[in-house]
């Protein structure tokens, strides 16, 4: 009777010894799988910056609009209204090139898995439909009668920069329902300057 019990012991523990083993090597494998390192630092990346948008110049990565005139008038350039409205356009729209670039190439690569891919695709609509709602707003807030405008979204917040220089209660108001309607953004998040 001994004898059994001593043979089941031992077979117990060389059970639990084999299984921790292939725990700590999964584990291990786990953390040292480059794949899973590129998909964690592509999704914080994604998750940390995806819908930020911020003024460009070609040195510096600039998040405000007063440290943007700065560094142009440090710079000795002048911008004139049409060509600030003009850059930040292009801006914006090579910034939502470049992402909606990424979530292609996360597509087009066999080894990313399907819940990445679908993940990528939902982006990809994402930013086409906050596209067309910026166009639209945009093109709305000029029949109100403002010159011009260009609206740069944050992840909940919006800047709407326009070119107006009677910007009263009144056309604040109509702007900032455009934005809200367009683009669901709460009133108290929406920051509307004029140039």
């Amino acid at each position: 009777m001994k004898f059994k019990v001593s043979v089941i012991k031992k077979n117990q523990i060389l059970t639990w010894s084999v299984t921790l083993m292939l725990l700590v090597a999964g584990y291990l494998n786990y953390q040292n799988d480059n794949k899973h390192r590129f998909d964690e630092e592509l999704t914080g990346v994604m998750d940390e910056n995806l819908g930020d948008a911020v003024f460009v110049d070609s040195n510096n990565l600039v998040t405000n609009i007063d440290s943007f005139v700065e560094n142009m008038s440090d710079k000795n350039v002048k911008l004139t209204s049409q060509e600030y409205f003009s850059e930040s356009r292009i801006n914006r729209n090579n910034q939502y090139a470049e992402q909606i670039e990424i979530y292609q190439k996360i597509i087009k690569d066999k080894e990313t898995s399907e819940g990445q891919k679908n993940f990528a695709t939902a982006e990809i609509k994402r930013i086409n439909e906050e596209k067309n709602a910026i166009s639209i707003a945009e093109n709305l807030i000029k029949l109100k009668g403002i010159d011009d405008a260009v609206i740069l979204l944050n992840s909940e917040s919006a800047n709407v920069i326009v070119l107006e220089n009677d910007l009263d209660d009144a056309k604040v108001a109509q702007i900032q329902n455009i934005i809200q309607n367009e683009l669901g953004v709460n009133v108290d998040n929406i920051h509307i300057n004029s140039l």
